[in-house]
């Protein structure tokens, strides 16, 4: 399923999907019951991708500054509704939907649940990160909701976390280098790496990937409801 994950509709469809692809047949471990939710979609609006709003890149938008108020004097809130829509919401959504799918684990059901955020939103890991204003206010209610529905899903087996990935090789920075006006991400990307993650190296996608396995399998189920930094140590610099 492809579209914005910031629109009801098209979370509708994914789970009109899922639902044709779980019936229970009695060939899976599973018993046509979900077993694993991982929210890991994104963007920069106007940057890395297109939106359902036409909003389109412009000044960085930040708390305090005066950038969110408009020639008339008004706060303009569309940018940041919108990334509270693609984050927040669509993670309530999907998690509300898809705890109805899970069962739990006195049945044969149970499962994971793991958010993908970014440093600098809420995790007492990181200091603020004024720039990331508008992002950062829809992955907050993520973060702190992902601490409500453990304690609350705990008893049917189910665990939840939030994953904060480092500096990530994704096509996404060479997007955004080429919005600052360099010729490719590499050059940005080594700065940061060498300045502030202590173990030198990238973030990989398979590090996350690896991150999330660890979450799901029976070895990371009794961790539940904290942040993790997957991140080489950005965590201790930022």
């Amino acid at each position: 399923v492809s579209g914005d994950i910031s629109l009801c509709s098209t979370r509708d469809e994914i789970f009109k999907v899922l639902d044709s692809m779980t019936e229970d047949d009695g060939n899976d471990d599973c018993g046509g019951r979900l077993a694993v939710l991982v929210h890991n979609a994104g963007q920069y609006v106007g940057i890395t991708s297109e939106n359902s709003d036409g909003l389109e890149a412009g000044k960085t938008l930040s708390f305090g500054d005066g950038s969110l108020v408009d020639e008339e004097g008004r706060t303009n809130f569309d940018t940041m509704h919108y990334y509270q829509r693609m984050y927040g919401e669509a993670f309530v959504d999907l998690c509300e939907r898809s705890l109805l799918r899970m069962g739990n684990s006195q049945n044969g059901g149970g499962g994971s649940i793991v958010g993908i955020s970014s440093p600098g939103v809420c995790a007492h890991y990181y200091g603020p990160d004024w720039s990331y204003s508008m992002p950062g206010a829809g992955k907050s209610l993520m973060e702190y909701s992902m601490r409500i529905y453990a304690a609350k899903v705990a008893d049917r087996g189910i665990n939840v976390n939030i994953i904060i990935p480092g500096v990530t090789k994704t096509k996404a920075w060479s997007r955004l280098a080429k919005k600052r006006g360099l010729d490719d991400e590499r050059q940005m990307m080594e700065a940061l790496v060498e300045s502030r993650v202590p173990l030198k190296r990238m973030t990989t996608p398979r590090d996350i990937g690896n991150s999330v396995k660890f979450l799901c399998s029976d070895s990371g189920k009794f961790l539940t409801g904290t942040v993790v930094p997957m991140d080489g140590g950005l965590h201790l610099k930022f």
